[in-house]
């Protein structure tokens, strides 16, 4: 499905860095494919392999995200180790999730890739930077701070996960840097006049994930589409995914 796309008059080079996003929201703990091979988290980890496959001579990178709640309500068998078996990149956690790890600190062990809704007592970050063949991208999970004085982190590309229930104001954007709102469907044209700024809505529903398709060209972002991709159902024209088995393994050990 289409959903949109940003576009300058100008063809691809060699040079160019494409960078592809993929990204969930409110898992809320759908992780089994249904009896016909539908959804699922393997599936997803699938498609982020799939998806590396296409990058041509490493001039890229792709990132697996999440915000919301990655659990089923109240955690029960939940697996934190899931987060990294299942290669995502950065997970805002919900407040329930941050909440268990604060009195199960030692799962912080595992080394997981994820962003605190808040400030916390086990000091983990609300934001985080990745280096991209030479793109840096900071994923953040509410604001974006201002660039303090003498800084000299070389931001390309913001990627905020915003709270719902909050408003942010032009004032907290650096007019600078490209910004991308995840964001409910309903709020997805709250910042749309903004310049710098572009919305990725989230999948209405655990049946597809999102992706946005980003090109780069000497650091500055030339070229934005963002669509939804189908978990294996029967309208659509992609081909089918079979589960990522390191995580199909996994599901099938809790």
């Amino acid at each position: 499905m289409f959903l949109g796309s940003m576009l300058l008059a100008r063809p691809f080079s060699i040079e160019d860095r494409h960078i592809s996003i993929l990204y969930t929201c409110d898992l809320n703990g759908n992780f089994e494919f249904d009896h016909e091979g539908r959804k699922g988290l393997s599936l997803i980890s699938e498609l982020k392999r799939q998806e590396i496959e296409t990058i041509f001579d490493n001039k890229g990178g792709v990132l697996l995200l999440s915000k919301g709640g990655f659990f089923e309500k109240g955690l029960n068998n939940a697996s934190f180790s899931l987060m990294k078996t299942a290669l995502f990149d950065g997970i805002v956690l919900s407040e329930e999730e941050m909440n268990y790890l604060e009195n199960n600190p030692n799962l912080l062990k595992l080394n997981l890739p994820i962003l605190s809704p808040r400030e916390n007592i086990l000091d983990i970050n609300s934001e985080k930077i990745f280096q991209l063949n030479g793109i840096n991208i900071k994923m953040h999970n509410y604001f974006i701070p201002k660039r303090p004085h003498g800084e000299k982190e070389t931001i390309h590309l913001n990627l905020v996960f915003p709270d719902d229930h909050n408003e942010i104001s032009k004032e907290e954007i650096p007019e600078e840097i490209p910004v991308v709102f995840f964001t409910s469907e309903e709020k997805s044209s709250a910042y749309s006049y903004w310049s710098n700024v572009s919305t990725a809505s989230c999948p209405s529903d655990n049946s597809k994930i999102g992706k946005i398709k980003l090109v780069f060209r000497k650091e500055k972002l030339i070229r934005f589409h963002q669509e939804f991709l189908p978990l294996n159902t029967i309208d659509s024209n992609r081909s089918w995914i079979y589960p990522h088995r390191e995580v199909l393994k996994e599901l099938q050990r809790n």
